[in-house]
């Protein structure tokens, strides 16, 4: 994958193999994924909407040149934002620092709000969320052949929402951490070299857990949208 100037300079200083393995759209299912949920987003011009631990807002940028809503980005990393400022669309969107677990905006402010393989908190997510919205989630999922799902529905249900659409990709994660575990030992060299001998041990580590845990159908990874009202 051939990265863009100011993500190659975040993989360059932050030496992380999602950032290497992901790109813009650091999530399961990349820039596909991301179209799949902002179709089912029910997203229309001049909505706002907030991408949660957006990285480089690769999110927020599509919907607003796709759809010119009011797009914000938030991330705690604000290089990860200023890198985002820096590609395409990053002028229609709105930046800012913050952490998901305390946003930094009124109730119903909202019309969709996203996190996409970034820390979920369903009482924030749904306090700034309007009356009439939409939650769209790329994440791990309790296995469905293990009837984990219904625990993870409850969840939002208990904020009033109820599940507008999914779409399983766990394969396409496995897929994803074999490809990277794969990567990480055929070029070892090169990412020791690039992370550091014990950082790149400890994430060598942690692809092999995630295969793991995905071979044996102890994880799942899901596509979600919630809508409410």
């Amino acid at each position: 994958m051939t990265l863009a100037a100011p993500l190659s300079a975040l993989a360059d200083e932050y030496a992380s193999w999602w950032i290497d393995f992901l790109g813009e759209h650091n999530h399961v299912g990349g820039e596909e994924a991301t179209r799949w949920l902002l179709d089912r987003s029910r997203l229309a011009a001049g909505d706002r909407m907030l991408d949660c631990g957006a990285f480089v807002g690769a999110s927020a940028r599509m919907a607003a040149r796709r759809l010119d809503v009011h797009a914000v980005a938030i991330d705690v990393e604000p290089d990860f934002l200023e890198a985002g400022r820096q590609l395409a669309g990053g002028e229609q969107v709105a930046w800012v620092a913050a952490n998901t677990q305390r946003l930094p905006f009124v109730d119903g402010t909202f019309q969709s709000v996203w996190s996409l393989d970034s820390y979920i908190s369903v009482r924030e997510m749904s306090r700034v969320a309007a009356a009439t919205a939409t939650v769209c989630l790329c994440c791990e999922t309790p296995d469905d052949s293990r009837g984990g799902l219904d625990s993870f529905f409850d969840e939002w249900r208990e904020f009033g929402w109820e599940m507008a659409a999914h779409k399983s990709v766990t394969m396409d994660a496995l897929q994803t951490w074999r490809h990277a575990e794969a990567e990480l030992v055929a070029r070892r060299s090169r990412y020791e070299a690039r992370y550091g001998y014990r950082p790149y041990l400890g994430q060598l580590d942690l692809m092999s857990h995630l295969v793991a845990a995905y071979e044996r159908g102890g994880m799942g990874h899901s596509l979600l949208v919630f809508a409410r009202g």
